[in-house]
């Protein structure tokens, strides 16, 4: 399954969005806003809960093994992350307003320290930097690392409490896990508004739409003909007539997993590399920087474009010099 598959390119293409979709609603410049675009980093970060589910999950059934899985999935996510949260917390001194004493303070010493226990909500500014801008996050897309990695800690147990039971009793107790999750996102929606629901349980019946495709594969993929088309009708009717969102999280993770694993010429997508992952980490503080520097002001859609090829080759580089070696590395210890 690992080659034979549409996911390379999927990532690829989520990263994009968000990218896009974040350059419109940080730089509040009329003439880049798209209404659609700009809605896309919030369904994009879905699609990856939807994504994360079924690879995941299918990785932790073929390892079986907590100690390897952890060391997979850490050093998968980690060392890109480490990085890039220390890499910038020191450039961006050299675009500050401030000298090398004031930058260096403790308030920098606690960004870091929250950023390394990824809790980014804590404290997502940095004196001195973009403090002119609309928003003066450094990195505001980090809120999914932490969303991210406790679905990694969920999935060992999840396995285990699904070991050795019925394909009915799988489906039945992840159709409760969904269910819990869309109550809890109108409860938490009322109460705490919609920054509580992307978090968890809010977001796990996305992760669970792409565990229960998982191990219905086999079924999804010879009736997909007929689920898709439902899937996606009973989405439109819920977004015109409802105010929730019941069916959304599965018939996006059905949409998905069918484009997956469709007949399109993209398997090799990924063959230079997946560079999505360092998109995405990437792209929240250079499009700040272009904003601080009125790049976007000053130049236009010359500045936007340039920003997405930085942004781009910035991801090519971490791939290149820290994703790929430390893959590399757990390849060898495997």
């Amino acid at each position: 399954m690992k080659h034979n598959n549409n996911f390379d390119f999927l990532r690829f293409l989520f990263s994009l969005l968000v990218v896009i979709g974040h350059s419109m609603i940080l730089s509040k410049k009329p003439e880049f806003w798209n209404g659609f675009l700009a809605s896309m980093p919030n369904y994009s970060v879905c699609a990856f809960f939807v994504i994360s589910g079924f690879l995941v999950y299918s990785s932790f059934e073929r390892v079986k093994n907590i100690r390897q899985y952890a060391k997979n999935r850490l050093k998968r996510i980690l060392p890109a992350y480490f990085f890039v949260v220390i890499y910038f917390s020191i450039f961006l001194f050299f675009f500050s307003t401030a000298d090398a004493d004031k930058y260096f303070s403790v308030e920098w010493a606690k960004y870091l320290g929250v950023n390394f226990i990824f809790a980014n909500f804590l404290k997502p500014c940095i004196p001195f930097v973009f403090e002119s801008n609309p928003e003066c996050a450094i990195n505001g897309s980090l809120w999914t690392i932490k969303v991210e990695l406790m679905f990694y800690l969920f999935v060992p147990f999840l396995y285990y409490t699904l070991f050795k039971k019925s394909l009915k009793t799988k489906n039945f107790i992840l159709i409760g896990l969904y269910l819990f999750s869309f109550v809890y996102s109108l409860l938490a929606e009322k109460y705490y508004g919609y920054g509580m629901v992307k978090q968890l349980p809010g977001s796990l019946g996305y992760f669970i739409s792409g565990i229960l495709l998982y191990i219905n594969l086999d079924f999804f993929q010879k009736h997909s003909s007929k689920i898709l088309p439902a899937a996606i009708i009973l989405s439109a009717l819920e977004f015109y007539f409802l105010p929730f969102k019941f069916v959304f999280p599965f018939s996006l993770g059905i949409l998905i997993i069918w484009f997956a694993f469709a007949h399109i010429p993209l398997k090799n997508f990924g063959k230079h590399g997946d560079f999505s992952y360092g998109m995405y980490l990437v792209h929240f503080p250079i499009i700040q920087l272009f904003i601080q520097e009125k790049i976007y002001d000053n130049y236009s859609y010359a500045g936007l474009f340039l920003s997405y090829i930085i942004i781009i080759l910035c991801s090519v580089l971490i791939w290149k010099f820290i994703e790929s070696p430390f893959l590399k590395k757990r390849k060898q210890i495997t």
